[in-house]
């Protein structure tokens, strides 16, 4: 047999156990490539987003880059220290350092070339469907075609061959230092019983109940304030719950006796309170892996979808145009002609509505400001053409319009406005509403409504300079042209009347975040699946002694049937917890999300987490088949 043979044969012979790690490096590989399709695409010259998406493709292919390579040195580690005891034998057989070096350097050659080839052959399979996907994405006329692009190729092939010879390189470096006997160890040693600190386990809950608690009463300006401080406590936080509140709570299960004692459970929860020590720390780093790949791809994917509600409550209306002063009111129709025809050239369906405004002084909040005034007819007008209801407003109140932006963090809480301007004066009573009728003027910081006659008062002595006109747009289907309406509202005039339109926004949001959806939902779903593999990785490591531990408990009297389900029960706890931890954290934020928004994204949310549990059952299923089959193979 030649060397080239026996490394083949090890690889072979070791498949099984190396199927996770292969995958994951072969998903990786083939996410890479996909990425390097689009970024070298030659059809991608002729966009305007080339250089956008070209520079976020290159910091997504950093990011996939140095993650793979921390996961792959990793992973080799984890595989070599489980097999020492093999390499042990090896060398004292006789295979010198040299020769046991060149057999790793060629085991992990031949599962990074199959790691590569398998991902090209995957990559190119989707990447179709990649290129589709993009171009719908960014709602292309015309989808970017199916090519395959030397450079892709290349720079794939070639960045992931060299990150294989540089991490096994690495690897066999720390290797080189061990001696046999060292070597023959492993990992094994004594274990000590688990403590614990009941002070580091309270504080670790609360500082994970704290960082709940901002995260869930956060608004949109106070989340940039807490957003370093809730990572402040989550992490540390996290990681106590592991390392000390595990312990505890294991403890507290050893004193109630029933449950303790009933069937299986004094082995379970035992070797369970023995593994949440040992493997505390990785507990942790998956818990936080997964948690960044929910809350990533959850509030990217949640704003996403909500892109047409936020839009229409950041912009009420349509479309809309705004003059101020007689000058440019007196020139504003012309200009709005030539939006409006231009709809009715695309055969855009719409309705007009005119509105006129003017302006006064007011005092809130201590301070001197302008407001623009609007007649509670104008006001339920626009209303009923948004398909609004509307109070009726007494002849002596008056209702102030807060943008939706502004009502989370500045509500108005005056009982009075006292509305003055030259030769006019008047004071009302003052309700407050979040306007969701009218598009931003501004100008002014407010919009009041005000009974017929106060609107009359003062728009008969207002100053040319304070009358403004206010023209609606009620668009049916706009979504469906947002693109011609944008394109179309560019032809007013901006000097004359300044023109806003949901559609605009909408565009905004949905590149946006589409663009972001596009770098950030394949990261986070590889970082999902690395937080997978490295559980299965510790879990490997630990089956030499996991083994010897059942073979014990099997000459004692277990039965198989009772060992599987301990098993079970272990891998399960060991799979699931840092997972229902990362929903949690992610639910927090979620939550936050929630606050800022107003549309829902519970659907969104459930809808995404509930693709992540399935594929988590799916990789529990397939470790604890490979892990249950190795123990009953030595029974």
């Amino acid at each position: 047999m030649t060397f080239r043979k026996f490394a083949f044969n090890n690889v072979k012979r070791n498949f099984r156990q190396y199927l996770s790690y292969f995958f994951s490096c072969m998903f990786s590989v083939a996410v890479f490539f996909v990425y390097a399709v689009i970024m070298f695409h030659p059809e991608m010259e002729g966009h305007s987003f080339r250089q956008t998406v070209q520079r976020g493709i290159t910091a997504v292919e950093i990011i996939i880059f140095a993650f793979s390579f921390l996961f792959v040195l990793y992973s080799t580690g984890a595989f070599i220290k489980s097999r020492k005891h093999e390499y042990a034998i090896l060398m004292t057989l006789g295979i010198g350092k040299g020769q046991l070096n060149r057999l790793l350097i060629l085991e992990n050659t031949i599962i990074g070339l199959v790691s590569i080839i398998s991902g090209l052959l995957v990559g190119t399979l989707f990447a179709n469907i990649f290129i589709m996907g993009f171009s719908n994405l960014l709602d292309l006329e015309e989808s970017l075609g199916f090519v395959i692009s030397w450079k892709a190729l290349a720079l794939t092939v070639a960045g992931y061959f060299v990150m294989f010879e540089i991490n096994t390189i690495l690897v066999v470096w720390t290797l080189r230092l061990n001696s046999i006997v060292s070597l023959f160890k492993g990992a094994r040693g004594p274990k000590k019983t688990p403590k614990f600190s009941w002070i580091l386990s309270v504080i670790g809950l609360a500082l994970v109940l704290v960082a709940y608690y901002l995260a869930a009463t956060a608004n949109l300006i106070t989340i940039f304030k807490r957003m370093l401080i809730i990572l402040a406590l989550i992490v540390p936080g996290t990681y106590l719950l592991y390392t000390q509140f595990s312990v505890l709570l294991i403890h507290l299960l050893k004193k109630n006796k029933a449950l303790y004692l009933k069937k299986t459970n004094l082995l379970t929860i035992s070797d369970l309170g023995y593994k949440l020590k040992d493997h505390a720390r990785l507990l942790f780093f998956v818990t936080i892996l997964s948690a960044v790949a929910f809350t990533a791809s959850g509030v990217i994917y949640g704003i996403y979808q909500s892109a047409e509600t936020e839009a229409s409550a950041y912009l009420p209306q349509d479309a809309s145009f705004l003059s101020k002063g007689e000058e440019n009111i007196a020139k504003m129709d012309q200009e709005v002609a030539k939006v409006t025809d231009g709809l009715k050239q695309e055969d855009i369906s719409f309705q007009k509505l005119i509105v006129d405004r003017t302006q006064a002084q007011t005092m809130i909040d201590g301070e001197q400001i302008w407001v623009d005034l609007l007649s509670y007819s104008d006001y339920r007008a626009l209303a009923e053409l948004q398909g609004e209801a509307v109070a009726e407003l007494g002849k002596d109140e008056s209702l102030l319009l807060q943008y939706h932006y502004m009502a989370a963090y500045a509500p108005f809480k005056q009982d009075q406005l006292t509305l003055e301007s030259e030769g006019n004066k008047v004071t009302l009573q003052a309700k407050a509403a979040t306007n969701s009728i009218l598009n931003p003027n501004f100008q002014t910081t407010y919009t009041v409504v005000v009974p017929d006659d106060t609107f009359s008062d003062f728009a008969t002595v207002a100053e040319p300079n304070e009358q403004y006109r206010y023209v609606a747009l009620f668009i049916d289907n706009w979504t469906s042209n947002a693109e011609t309406i944008k394109e179309k509202l560019t032809l007013a005039n901006s000097d004359i009347t300044i023109a806003h339109a949901t559609a605009d926004q909408y565009l905004m949001f949905r590149n946006s975040f589409s663009y972001a959806l596009f770098f950030g939902l394949f990261i986070s779903v590889l970082f999902f699946l690395a937080a997978g593999s490295i559980l299965y990785f510790k879990l490997y490591q630990d089956l030499d002694k996991d083994i010897q531990r059942y073979q014990s408990l099997y000459r004692i009297g277990l039965t198989v049937k009772e060992m599987k389900q301990s098993a079970t029960r272990q891998v399960g706890y060991l799979f699931f917890t840092p997972f229902v931890f990362a929903v949690v954290h992610a639910g927090f934020a979620f939550w936050a999300l929630q606050n800022m928004l107003d549309s829902s994204i519970l659907l969104p949310s459930v809808l995404l987490i509930s693709c992540y549990l399935l594929i988590y059952v799916i990789y529990f299923f397939f470790v604890r088949g490979l892990y249950i089959n190795k123990i009953k193979q030595v029974m």
